[in-house]
Order: structure tokens, then C-alpha cells, then sequence
């Protein structure tokens, strides 16, 4: 079930004048938490790893990875001014970055990574090296992690991993803009963005 807090505005401060003065925008409630995560099962010699029953092909978004969000999307959560970096021959896997580009340094990173065709399981493996790992809820019906083996949470970064597959999984990074630090939790923003990333993915498997 889709968590229930607002939509997420990463950069949450719109710049209304030169000299950046800025007004508070879209935020999420106080007290907002993420519901229990679904019941994990094994996958091979690694436990707690959630099995995928309705694997999505991704071929198109590995080809193609700046088309995980529409511009509409992008306009939602980064503001009418971005610039769009694709990188397809990224040392990870294809992936695609949009930055804010209204006084703010608010991002978002999708890749998809080619590193490994364990999906999930490899992040599991390496769960206990990691400088975080939680467990988060389903992304329209995927599972979900937040890891990474650096922790800026704090200073609003996030990363958070979906499983597309048991075999594959995407990326997902939020960069919380200067105005929104401390007022948004940073991963809350990056399962917003997964949600439109797998969404859009969804659609492209015909609805799947």
C-alpha cells in the first residue's frame, strides 16, 4: 500500500525574489513513518531477501534511463528549472540525473546497475558493511531497501534500491534542496520519486 503523506517537493523552497529570499512550499506532516515492510522469504544462501512474482523488464529504461521520469514529474519535484545529465556508460549501469536549477542544490539519480544479476540479494549480502540498511515498504508492490555505505541522510541525501526482478533492481537517489534539509526525510522523498520511477516502468509493461 502507497504510504500516506503528501506529495514531496525536494526542493520545498520556491526563489521569489533576486537575493534568494524563499517561501515554504510542499511538505509532508509531522509524524509521517513508513507502514511495516511486506514478509521477506530466501533466495538462495542469503535470508530476508523478498522474492519478485511479477519480474518487469527494464530493457527499455537500461537503453533509454533518462525516460524513468516524465518532465511532468521532474517539474513536480525539482521546480520548472532543470538541467537533465544522462549517463549511459555510467560505471555502475545507464543511469540519468536532474538537477535543480533554482538556487537549489536539489537532485535526482536513477540507475540502473549492471554490476551484478543478483538483484536485491547482493545488497542483502552486503547489508551488515553498509553505513545503513532499512527495510522500507513496498514501492507499488515492489520491494525496497534504503542503503548505502555512506550516511548523508542528515544532510538530506538518500538512497534507496527497488527490486524490479530477482535479478535486477533500480536506483534511486534523493538530494533534498538547501530549503528542505532537516523539514523533509530524505528517503520518504527518494520512495516518492521510486513510486513515479516504477510507475512509469509499470506502464511501459503494459500496466503490469
Amino acid at each position: 500500500m502507497r504510504p500516506a503523506w503528501p506529495t514531496i517537493t525536494l526542493i520545498i523552497a520556491a526563489v521569489v525574489a533576486t537575493g534568494c529570499s524563499r517561501t515554504p512550499h510542499v511538505g509532508i506532516a509531522a509524524g509521517s513513518s513508513f507502514p511495516p515492510a511486506s514478509p521477506a522469504s530466501t533466495i538462495g544462501t542469503v535470508t530476508g531477501v523478498p522474492s519478485i512474482e511479477s519480474p518487469l523488464d527494464i530493457d527499455s529504461f537500461v537503453t533509454e534511463p533518462c525516460h524513468s521520469l516524465t518532465n511532468e514529474q521532474i517539474t513536480k519535484y525539482l521546480g520548472e528549472e532543470t538541467k537533465t545529465n544522462p549517463r549511459k556508460d555510467g560505471a555502475a549501469g545507464p543511469a540519468c540525473s536532474w538537477r535543480s536549477d533554482m538556487h537549489s542544490d536539489a537532485k535526482i539519480s536513477i540507475t540502473y546497475p549492471q554490476v551484478t544479476d543478483e538483484g536485491l540479494t547482493a545488497i542483502y549480502r552486503n547489508k551488515n558493511e553498509a553505513a545503513y540498511f532499512t527495510e522500507l515498504p513496498d514501492v507499488d508492490g515492489y520491494p525496497a531497501v534504503a542503503s548505502s555505505m555512506i550516511d548523508a541522510r542528515d544532510e538530506g541525501e538518500c538512497h534507496l534500491l527497488v527490486g524490479t526482478s530477482n535479478t535486477s533492481y533500480v536506483s534511486v537517489r534523493a538530494y533534498l534542496g538547501d530549503g528542505s534539509v532537516g523539514k523533509v526525510d530524505p528517503c520518504e522523498a527518494a520512495h516518492e520519486v521510486a513510486t513515479a520511477v516504477i510507475g512509469n516502468i509499470k506502464a511501459a509493461n503494459g500496466g503490469k
